[in-house]
């Protein structure tokens, strides 16, 4: 009966067709295997998603701390802004300030004039209240921007809160509020501390929602927590999460992720900065991956037992195809008798007669072995060409060390023939005596390892040619096993060319170092990432050396040029010299080459040159005034007589006894005025002729314009003219060198009078006029009514040495020119010939301060 079994199950077998086993044997696999798949892979996944989740609300949590604090920083930027603004620097500065008043000032419905007019509050939440502290620690002044009263536990002793340079802020708790208070020392420009500014922030929920930017999920709920009780102080929804909770109690609704604020030092208190995320929105994208990868995983499964299925029923039909016209070719072509059954599994049907197909097999094999020489014999001939048009030389040598084939490529470069080669040692032939060592080594090597399938070993050489002349090459050897003879392949490549460049490679990686100007390449970050030796002066400044960041200003810079991709040149002013400084981007590679190049002997060749242009215009000025001598002595003349005659007067009056105390006194006091009035022209006169170095104060151009007036006194009536004066009713201030500027209006209005002196004296006019262009610049405008210039002569205006007058020198207009352009401005000529000429004179002018302009 157990004899019985396997034949019963081998006809049951037989007669059902390959193709139907095919197709019951892939549904049984795949439903099998998807079932084990199911249940391993959603416990597995499940257990990814978890722990992928837990990673990402711990990275939430970490991000909002993160923004929290940049949020925090936000105000100790804008609290360093308004401590360091000239409008609050003026204010202290002030009898009001400095007086020692005991009661604080308060402002509600309008700004302190210390705050400045901008938007300072723009992409912050607006704080609540803003104190100016004095440095006794008590707070002067205190500006409510929401109404609400400072609290009483910080009013009682402020000085307990006012932070160090190295720590602007801190989180605290006033009258049980969370509050941000951030204060500022604020100095004089001396360096001095005149007080402090301190900001006060409630840590509420709309504080909370702005540090978070409006990034993450909508339904994420962040908060202040105070680590000891676990009481929520603020959160960014006081609806979900209020004020006064615990937070253990919304651990069943949220995820809860807390992080500390020690890492931070910005905090007195033990405070925790939670994130809340809902549970379940959470659960419920859980659920929808899984079953969605649970659907997907059923429909690949499907597929995938499809396809095989399919693939299987295919293969066993075409096998049972192939079966059956194997069976027909041994029928017809070999002459074998094959059973007659088509149906069936032809596979088990075949079985009995394939004993006699292996006969046929073994004919077979000996054809095969027959065609393989024949390919054998084609590959030789292959291996041979390829040897012949190799670029590289391939040499074969024996266990010894002989040289038993050498190809096309190695009769070239080492200039030996073939029959010359064979049959010498290679090293001997072929390498530089420094080299044979090395080569006996690595062959040496390739010996005891013995194998046709060892990697080959690569390794570089000098080699000589025919010539004697040497050159490096990179050698691999390969060992090969030939009918029970290990046999070796070199293959020589000539890398004389890879080295030159190399070598060019190396020199051009080394020019910076070998520059005689600083270079250095700074990263976005601001880190000094490499600089030669000459940049040391540069590093010393800037006071950090390789690998460390520059300062904020140099850090901003170069991440400005990063952000435009143009190149920018700055100058630096170090205590060895100046520099100029070209900033190139790399934008692709994210970093900046800073080349320096020292101009200090540039600068000082500038600054020699500003002073030869000053001695120019003082020589000017010395001539000016003894062009006017006659005037000026003239000038003198009048009061000197004046104190002569009333001095004689008085004394002839002393020696008769006559005249009352009146009458002297009257004599005297004009004495006393015309020697004033002789001082002020001597005053004057001195100041335009004394040399000085060129100054830089405030003044008034309508003053300037009286004072030349008044020292062309003496001309204009000379010529019986009256200068017409329309100026500006307010005064106009400009930063300027007032004597430089004098001799700019006294040599337009000298110019003008020398036109004038061709008309009659009735028909003389002479008009200076001043007024401002904006809140930028101020003009002063010089009109005559003379003959005008030819168009020709005002191309030629302002030319050095270039002058219409007889005993004039042409260096008038020039130096003019000179100062203007020196001063910032600008000046123009424009004359229409036969009705007048006028020169503008244009210059920036000084912007009042708000303060300034109200008193």
């Amino acid at each position: 009966m157990a004899k019985a079994n396997p034949s019963l199950l081998r006809r049951l077998l037989k007669g059902i067709p390959i193709p139907i086993l095919a197709l019951l044997f892939g549904l049984v696999t795949g439903l099998a295997v998807w079932v084990y798949l199911d249940r391993t892979q959603t416990r597995v996944l499940a257990e990814i998603f978890g722990e992928e989740l837990e990673n990402q609300l711990h990275q939430r949590a970490r991000e909002g701390l993160i923004r929290f604090d940049q949020y925090q920083q936000s105000y100790v930027t804008v609290i360093r802004l308004l401590a360091n603004h000239r409008r609050l620097a003026a204010y202290l500065g002030t009898p009001r300030w400095d007086s020692d008043g005991g009661e604080v000032y308060r402002y509600e419905h309008q700004p302190p004039p210390w705050l400045p007019d901008d938007d300072v509050w723009s992409g912050v939440i607006q704080p609540s209240h803003l104190l100016l502290i004095d440095r006794q620690g008590r707070v002067r002044e205190e500006y409510r921007l929401r109404g609400q009263a400072v609290p009483a536990e910080l009013m009682r002793d402020p000085s307990q809160f006012l932070t160090a340079r190295h720590r602007q802020s801190r989180l605290t708790k006033l009258d049980g509020q969370p509050y941000l208070v951030i204060s500022e020392m604020v100095e004089d420009p001396a360096g001095a501390v005149t007080g402090w500014l301190m900001l006060l922030v409630p840590v509420d929920s709309q504080f909370l929602g702005a540090s978070q930017q409006r990034v993450g999920s909508a339904d994420a709920v962040v908060a202040l927590v105070d680590a000891d009780t676990a009481l929520v102080l603020s959160s960014s929804d006081a609806t979900r999460l209020p004020q006064g909770a615990r937070l253990a109690e919304f651990e069943r609704d949220f995820v809860v992720t807390a992080q500390s604020f020690f890492d931070y030092d910005d905090s007195d208190l033990n405070l925790l900065f939670a994130t809340l995320v809902p549970r379940a929105g959470i659960e419920a994208t859980g659920q929808r991956v899984l079953d969605l990868e649970r659907r997907q995983r059923l429909t690949g499964a499907g597929l995938i037992i499809l396809v095989f299925v399919l693939l299987f029923v295919l293969l066993s039909s075409r096998l049972n195809r192939l079966l059956r016209r194997v069976a027909q070719f041994s029928r017809r072509a070999l002459d074998m008798e094959q059973p007659l059954v088509t149906q069936g599994n032809q596979l088990l049907i075949l079985e009995d007669w394939i004993r006699d197909f292996v006969a046929l097999v073994l004919r077979g094999r000996e054809e095969m072995r027959a065609r393989h020489e024949t390919e054998m014999r084609e590959s030789e001939a292959l291996t041979a060409a390829l040897m012949n048009t190799s670029l590289d030389s391939i040499i074969t040598i024996d266990q010894r060390g002989r040289i038993i084939e050498f190809n096309p490529t190695a009769q070239r470069i080492f200039g030996h023939e073939r029959e010359f080669a064979l049959g010498r040692s290679l090293d001997t032939l072929l390498l530089a005596r420094e080299s044979r060592a090395a080569f006996k080594q690595q062959l040496y090597e390739s010996l005891a390892r013995g194998r046709d399938d060892a990697d080959p070993t690569r390794f570089e050489l000098r080699a000589v040619n025919g010539d004697g002349v040497s050159f490096p090459v990179e050698l691999a050897i390969k060992p090969m096993l030939l009918h029970d003879r290990l046999l070796f392949t070199v293959y020589v490549h000539d890398i004389s060319e890879r080295k030159r460049q190399e070598a060019e490679i190396k020199s051009l990686a080394g020019f910076p170092s070998e520059s005689p100007i600083p270079v250095l390449r700074v990263n976005r970050p601001g880190v000094v990432i490499y600089a030669n030796g000459p940049s040391e002066p540069l590093l010393r400044h800037w006071g950090c050396h390789r690998l460390q960041t520059l300062p904020v200003y140099w850090k901003s810079q170069v991440q400005s040029v990063l952000d435009e991709g143009r190149t920018r040149e700055l100058e630096l002013r170090t205590d060895e010299g100046i520099y100029s400084l070209l900033l190139a981007p790399v934008r692709e590679l994210g970093y900046v080459n800073i080349y320096a190049r020292d101009i200090t002997k540039v600068r000082e060749a500038e600054e020699e040159a500003r002073r030869r242009q000053n001695e120019l215009i003082h020589v000017a000025r010395l001539s000016t005034m003894g062009e006017m001598a006659t005037g000026i002595a003239h000038e003198l003349n009048q009061p000197l007589s004046a104190i002569v005659n009333f001095a004689n007067g008085i004394a002839r009056r002393l020696k008769l006894g006559v005249g009352d105390k009146t009458d002297l006194l009257h004599a005297l006091e004009q004495i006393a005025g015309q020697a004033n009035r002789a001082g002020e022209i001597i005053k004057r006169l001195r100041g335009m002729v004394s040399r000085q170095q060129p100054v830089r104060e405030e003044a008034d151009l309508n003053a300037l314009v009286e004072e030349v007036c008044a020292i062309l006194g003496h001309e204009t009536r000379k010529l019986d003219l009256t200068v017409e004066r329309r100026l500006f009713p307010a005064p106009l201030t400009i930063r300027a060198d007032p004597v430089q500027i004098e001799q700019v209006l006294l040599n337009l209005m000298r110019n003008a009078l020398d036109a004038l002196q061709e008309l009659p004296p009735a028909a003389r006019r002479l008009a200076i006029s001043s007024g401002a262009l904006g809140q930028e610049a101020v003009y002063v405008a010089v009109h005559d009514n003379g003959k005008g210039i030819r168009p020709h002569v005002m191309e030629r205006l302002f030319d050095p040495f270039f002058t219409t007058k007889k005993d004039g020198m042409g260096m008038g207009l020039a130096i003019t020119q000179t100062i203007v352009a020196d001063h910032h401005g600008r000046i123009r000529a424009d004359s229409v010939p036969g009705q007048g000429t006028t020169f503008t004179l244009e210059l920036p002018a000084v912007v009042q301060s708000a303060k300034s302009m109200a008193s």
